[in-house]
């Protein structure tokens, strides 16, 4: 028997196991709370933490718009370019990540191999990729030929991980049509999306990876790259934890760039092109009657089929270096002195400030004389011509130089004649829709007589483009309304602009006007005119040519060169088109040089009068020289 003071057996086991039961239970409820937390309560915050841990944002590319001229004739579009990307989760080696890269390296010698080419991507691009890109395909050979794609596609021993990756690359039909306003494009960096281009729940505040656009560079290409561009596109990517792509979520799909119009005509910039030939030379074209530019064409040019998929650097590197600077655009940024093309400008604002009147007439022995200098030798201006006594209109058939010389003086550099410059916009860049030159007006720092008598014919420190040239030839021909020039029509918003923006009237009277625009019809339209080359028998033209001296330095030696201009519109009683040409050194705005060119430009425009073309009489003069001026004055001894 068990003694009286003794517990039974389990007596004392059974609130100890209660009390264990009761801390297991607490224990599960309080797995289960937290499990309920985890899972429901705070389920949006650790799936967010998840998602910036394994979900990656990619760029994609959208596809350029195109680049039209007014007729829509295709300056630059699109084209497939195929390419090989190689996959690094599919070849990853074990160890170290230098093991995979060199992987990946020796997949890429032996591709290049079979494919005949030189490999494009270096070990450190490749080491780049694989310690910052790895989620995203490493595209290793670009714009593979018809052949080389064929061949690798039938390739049974291709690397893994490799696919043909296709990628847009621009492409310039024409070559190297219009191609200082075209432009080219290059490889764009990576940038934020500017605001209001993603929906808000998207947020892509930044992207983890780019596949790069191709960006503007030079042109149209770089003025009107954010209509050109479009928009990127948007998808996710779910990675594991060593950063290998696991899963894809289209986001949205990239939205392509809209086509961007033109005011240029091909035909006629090809016409124009050709004309220049292989001079240094510009040639402009416009429309009266809205101030289209119809033609904007430089010479020398560059082929901008080579600038596609990447311009070689042997080509980039010759055309840089080339004296002929072949990159410059002439025709709207190219700075001269205008020469003699600008007397009819002077001769309206004399005549308005009754300088001059419509009935002046002056005496040209060949020179304007300033006096002596202290060694007692001549200071004068001379032109070839002998003219005699002269008035306004055959002064500005025959470009005399001393009519204009004592016009410019008796009119003022202050008081006149730097006020109708500005007033025609030289010294300012005309908006046209790509970077152009604004020449330069000169101030009175310095400023002598014999300065006044310069600039009166076109020639001092007085610099000009071929395009504002342009344009004041088409305010001779719309009888003093200053158009601003369009060079683009649509800019990719659907919308065409207004017919024309006028920036201002010059204070001419038509009584002035009817005069120098009878000046400018002899120039071309009599053997004795300056211009007369130019002439297209059955179509009245207007015109003034001009030879603007200026000095260069060559092998230490300074020396007196020419560049060669002329204006004109037609028809002179209803002008439609207006031109300015320029061809650097050379001798004769009217001669063989600028006449000849604008003759050509002219019987593109007006076709039907190529029919009546008739050679020159055996007796007509060869060339009146009395455009240039003989003696300028002594260049600088440094």
């Amino acid at each position: 028997m068990p003694s009286a003071g003794r517990k039974p057996d389990g007596a004392g086991a059974a609130p100890r196991l209660a009390l264990l039961g009761a801390l297991m239970l607490a224990g599960l409820g309080f797995l289960a709370a937290r499990l309920h937390t985890f899972q429901v309560v705070e389920n949006a915050l650790y799936e967010g933490r998840q998602n910036r841990i394994s979900l990656r944002r990619v760029r994609l590319p959208a596809t350029r718009g195109r680049i039209l001229d007014r007729n829509g004739a295709v300056l630059a579009d699109n084209r497939p370019s195929w390419c090989v990307a190689f996959y690094i989760e599919e070849l990853r080696a074990a160890g170290p990540w230098s093991n995979t890269v060199n992987r990946v390296d020796a997949e890429i010698d032996r591709t290049a191999a079979f494919l005949g080419r030189e490999r494009e991507v270096s070990r450190e691009a490749i080491a780049r990729h694989v310690h910052q890109s790895r989620p995203i395909p490493l595209v290793a050979f670009r714009d593979l030929a018809d052949a080389e794609l064929a061949r690798f596609c039938e390739w049974d021993d291709a690397p893994p991980g490799t696919e043909v990756f296709v990628q847009a690359a621009r492409v310039y039909p024409e070559k190297d049509l219009a191609c200082h306003v075209v432009g080219y494009v290059g490889r764009g960096e990576p940038k934020p999306p500017p605001p209001g281009e993603y929906p808000d729940e998207f947020d892509p505040s930044r992207f983890n990876y780019f596949f790069h656009d191709l960006e503007g560079r030079s042109g149209i290409e770089r003025t009107g790259d954010a209509a050109l561009a479009g928009r990127g596109g948007l998808e996710t990517l779910r990675i594991d934890a060593i950063g290998y792509k696991r899963e894809v979520y289209p986001e949205i799909e990239p939205e392509p760039g809209r086509d961007v119009v033109l005011t240029l005509d091909a035909d006629l910039q090809r016409a124009a092109e050709r004309a220049l030939g292989t001079n240094r030379a510009a040639a402009v074209v416009l429309d009266v009657r809205n101030g289209d530019v119809l033609a904007l064409a430089t010479a020398p040019r560059y082929d901008l089929s080579r600038f596609t998929p990447a311009v070689p650097a042997d080509y980039w590197a010759a055309l840089s270096a080339d004296p002929k600077s072949p990159f410059l655009n002439r025709a709207a940024s190219g700075r001269y002195a205008p020469g003699s093309v600008v007397k009819p400008v002077v001769a309206l604002a004399a005549l308005r400030a009754g300088a001059i009147a419509p009935d002046t007439v002056l005496h040209c022995d060949g020179k304007y004389s300033f006096g002596t200098d202290p060694q007692g030798r001549e200071i004068a201006i001379h032109c070839t011509g002998w003219h005699g006594d002269l008035d306004v209109r055959r002064a500005l058939a025959v470009s005399c130089n001393p009519f204009f010389n004592e016009t410019g003086i008796r009119l003022g550099w202050d008081t006149g004649l730097r006020a109708a410059y500005e007033n025609l916009g030289f010294g300012r860049a005309p908006r046209v829709g790509i970077p152009v030159g604004g020449g330069y007006l000169p101030d009175r720092r310095h400023w002598i007589q014999r300065d006044t008598a310069n600039v009166a014919m076109g020639q001092g420190d007085l610099l000009v483009t071929p395009l504002q040239v342009a344009v004041m030839a088409m305010a001779l021909a719309n009888r003093g309304t200053l158009v601003q020039p369009r060079l683009v029509r649509d800019p990719g918003t659907g919308v065409v602009h207004g017919e024309r923006v006028v920036l201002g009237r010059m204070d001419w009277n038509d009584r002035d006007m009817d005069l120098v625009r009878e000046g400018m019809r002899d120039a071309v339209r009599t053997w004795r005119g300056t211009g007369h080359r130019a002439a297209v028998p059955g179509l009245d033209v207007a015109g003034k040519t001009g030879t603007a001296q200026y000095k260069a330095k060559v092998d230490g030696v300074w020396e007196r060169r020419k560049h060669a201009w002329m204006i004109a519109y037609a028809p002179a009683d209803a002008p439609k088109y207006a031109l300015a040409v320029l061809v650097e050194d050379a001798p004769h705005g009217g001669g063989t040089d600028a006449g000849p060119i604008v003759k050509d430009l002219l019987l593109h425009l007006f076709p039907e009068y190529a029919a009546a073309e008739e050679p020159p009489p055996e007796d007509a003069p060869a060339e009146d020289d009395s455009d240039a001026p003989a003696v300028l004055e002594e260049p600088d001894d440094d």
